[in-house]
């Protein structure tokens, strides 16, 4: 580093690279600096990272502010400027408008600064820090970096970390008076999980260098940040050249995913599994499990789905070498339901269909149930489901009104060396009541007029005609004998 310091008058020479602290004591700057400033001598400390310049009517000693500045980001953290810098504009609004500088945040020393964007000098190509990335303005800007194999390793500009490390956006602009709370601060998160290797020189190359850094942020209509990410493309070039450096800063808008809208309640349709509620779980009802040699299976993938209508019958054969009743009655009741019996089962289909009772009527065990005696084991498993169709004629909905497991036993001795046949059946039951149809046979208790060529036939002087259906057929006749008589008389 070189400072020069003069007591004459004469002009600052400062490179705009990284912005200042400023503060009551005075202003820092990163020590490896070349500049000219007009103060005096006595105003001036140097240490190893930082040049403090205090004004002259301050008598606090810069070693007081120091220790405070030994652990700040500003030298591993290249992309994001202190808020003391002149790109740090004071936000009114409590979210982001057009064009507003975007506040950055550093966790481990809880200094707030904000997003910069390196941009090509107003004479030179080189890479000037001082332009701020402004709010939903998404721009790419080129600019060159000179390499040494010194600068390699040391430099934060070309290491990955320093874009990303350490470093998060605020979700919206807070005022330095108030408190910056977790919730509001957004990491930047880097595209590959584990980050990128840091930049290293071998044997007169520098591996490892960044190329191009592209942020991705992305916004709520509200103004609001809701995420940000960075990507990085890493070369490997000369340690002594100059590099072309693109930063792009895009914007996309954040749209949440749509609230799905509950789908309708319809009935159920023929062949679709049968669905059932088992605790908190909602999955379909299934048929017992059946292995290719015919012996009963407790692997849930081996059972299948009970469809609706569809009568089904099924069976295998169970052994066991077990002795205990209860690890008998166990292992056969799994074979049969499953894991458990269905608590309720969906009468229609939809995001949230209507449910309906199951009852479950299992073996009664008795205390005195023993191998030698006998152990009452469920053999048989019975599935009643009760439906109908309900609704116009002309477009009925099937719905499930309830089901029954019922559970058939027997006593059997153990252990099952020999096969014990087991069944499972699904009975659906319709339980529809049909409507009259609008048209039939006369019934004896309709009011005439009911049918077209008898019209004014049954009711004589006002009086409803309530005979049986002879009386009727022969006053027909005779209405039919007048009219033969009229049309002779006429020709």
């Amino acid at each position: 580093m070189a400072v020069q310091v003069r007591s004459s008058q004469g002009t600052l020479r400062s490179p705009p690279v990284f912005a200042t602290l400023v503060s009551r004591y005075g202003e820092c700057i990163e020590s490896w600096l070349i500049f000219r400033v007009n103060v005096d001598p006595s105003c001036v400390t140097v240490t190893n990272k930082f040049v403090c310049i205090r004004p002259k009517e301050d008598n606090t000693t810069v070693s007081q502010i120091l220790p405070a500045l030994a652990n700040t980001p500003l030298d591993s953290s290249y992309h994001f400027s202190w808020k003391g810098s002149a790109t740090y504009s004071t936000h009114t609004k409590d979210f982001y408008r057009v064009d507003d500088t975007i506040m950055s945040h550093f966790n481990s020393s809880s200094i707030r600064g904000v997003l910069r964007q390196p941009s090509p000098g107003a004479a030179t190509s080189s890479c000037v820090e001082r332009n701020p990335a402004r709010f939903l303005q998404s721009i790419s800007l080129s600019c060159t970096r000179t390499l040494t194999p010194l600068s390699c390793a040391t430099d934060p500009s070309l290491n990955a970390q320093s874009y990303f490390h350490d470093i998060s956006l605020l979700k919206i602009p807070v005022r330095e008076s108030i408190q910056i709370l977790p919730d509001n601060l957004i990491p930047v998160t880097p595209v590959v999980g584990h980050g990128w290797p840091k930049p290293r020189e071998q044997n007169g190359s520098c591996l490892n260098v960044v190329s191009k850094v592209d942020y991705l942020i992305w916004y709520t209509i509200i103004g609001e940040i809701a995420m940000a990410t960075v990507n990085m493309v890493l070369v490997d070039t000369d340690s002594n050249t100059n590099l072309l450096q693109k930063h792009t800063v895009r914007f996309q808008l954040s749209t949440p995913p749509p609230t799905p809208e509950p789908t309708p309640v319809v009935g159920l349709t023929m062949g679709t599994p049968v669905i059932g509620q088992f605790g908190e779980a909602v999955q379909p009802l299934t048929l017992l499990g059946v292995s290719l040699g015919g012996e009963c299976s407790i692997n849930p993938s081996s059972r299948m789905p009970i469809l609706f209508t569809h009568n089904t019958i099924t069976g295998c054969t169970f052994s066991s070498p077990s002795s205990n009743c209860s690890k008998l009655r166990s292992q056969l009741y799994r074979v049969l339901r499953g894991v458990a019996t269905p608590n309720l089962v969906a009468m229609t289909v939809g995001s949230q269909p209507d449910w309906a009772r199951v009852i479950t009527q299992a073996c009664s065990v008795t205390p005195q149930d023993s191998c030698e005696s006998g152990c009452l084991l469920p053999h048989s498993l019975s599935v009643q489901v009760l439906w109908a169709q309900i609704g116009l004629l002309a477009f009925p909905q099937n719905y499930i009104l309830g089901a029954k497991y019922l559970f058939h036993c027997q006593k059997v001795k153990c252990p099952l060396v020999s096969p014990f046949v087991v069944t499972m059946e699904v009975m659906f039951v319709d339980t529809t009541v049909y409507p009259e149809p609008p048209r039939g046979t006369p019934q004896p208790k309709w009011k005439f007029p009911f049918d077209f060529f008898s019209r004014g036939t049954g009711e004589l002087d006002g009086q409803t005609l309530t005979t049986n259906s002879s009386d009727f057929k022969k006053v027909t006749w005779d209405i039919m004998l007048v009219a033969l008589l009229l049309l002779c008389w006429f020709h």
